[in-house]
């Protein structure tokens, strides 16, 4: 008899309906199904897209970095030729 009145107590709601929070704790941590929902990503899409976006980065950091070297490069050279004419004029001396 203690099975029968149990059993009435743990039955799952109907489907669609959520049974109302009894208390605002319930409602916080209560599981409301929601409807909709249905669209999907496909792993494998997003894995290719941050792997794409991951190589866009890299190949402007790189493109960066040579910009940066050839700069600097032209810096050397400049004042390698003004150090080279500033000791030509001290060495006359």
């Amino acid at each position: 008899m203690q099975a029968e009145d149990t059993a009435g107590k743990y039955e799952a709601p109907a489907p669609g309906k959520a049974p109302p929070p009894k208390s605002a704790d319930d409602r916080s941590t209560a599981f409301r199904p929601v409807e909709g929902g249905t669209q999907m990503q496909s792993g494998e899409k997003l894995l290719v897209e941050a792997y794409a976006a991951i190589w866009i980065i890299t190949l402007i950091f790189i493109v960066s970095l040579f910009r940066r070297q050839k700069r600097v490069d032209q810096r050397i050279a400049s004042l390698e030729v003004a150090l080279e004419k500033a000791r030509g004029r001290g060495g006359s001396q």
